[in-house]
């Protein structure tokens, strides 16, 4: 099991590092696009002389962006599943230097119970703040539709 490419630090520390850049463009992603969705849907919503499809209307619109949203709590999960597995990976090969050495010797066991360490301190550190993040833009997603649904109640000034 101590083969390159099973040897925990090369390839799932590679993978988690991966996942939190992927992650944190998601984020800046949505993050970003938020504010240009409000203008365009306020727009749309001053322009449109049949409010009985704005309901559909919306939910053309935010749909798009849950769908990317719900991607960074599905990393966040996965980042925390390889954090798990570089566990794994690390106590086996622990265990199995302690084997080929033939003596218990903190020696060979540091090595294994190392990797096993940061693969879990690397799959929570992209975790948690990763599902900080989803709650946050839910909650902005959330106000928008909100807002724009409100519209139908009290229309908005013609101020964009």
């Amino acid at each position: 099991m101590s083969g390159n490419f099973l040897h925990g630090w090369d390839w799932v520390s590679t993978l988690i590092g991966l996942l939190s850049v992927w992650n944190l463009g998601t984020f800046l992603h949505v993050w970003s696009i938020l504010p240009k969705r409000r203008k365009s849907l306020l727009t749309d919503f001053l322009e449109t002389k049949d409010v009985s499809i704005w309901e559909e209307k919306l939910s053309a619109v935010l749909f798009p962006i849950e769908t990317k949203l719900s991607w960074i709590k599905h990393l966040a999960s996965i980042a925390t599943m390889l954090g798990l597995l570089g566990t794994v990976l690390g106590i086996s090969e622990a265990f199995s230097s302690l084997q080929a050495a033939g003596t218990v010797s903190l020696d060979a066991f540091a090595g294994g119970i190392k990797l096993a360490l940061v693969t879990t301190i690397l799959g929570l550190s992209v975790a948690i703040p990763s599902l900080f993040a989803y709650q946050f833009l839910k909650h902005r997603v959330l106000d928008l539709e909100r807002e724009a649904l409100s519209w139908l109640k009290i229309p908005p000034t013609d101020s964009i």
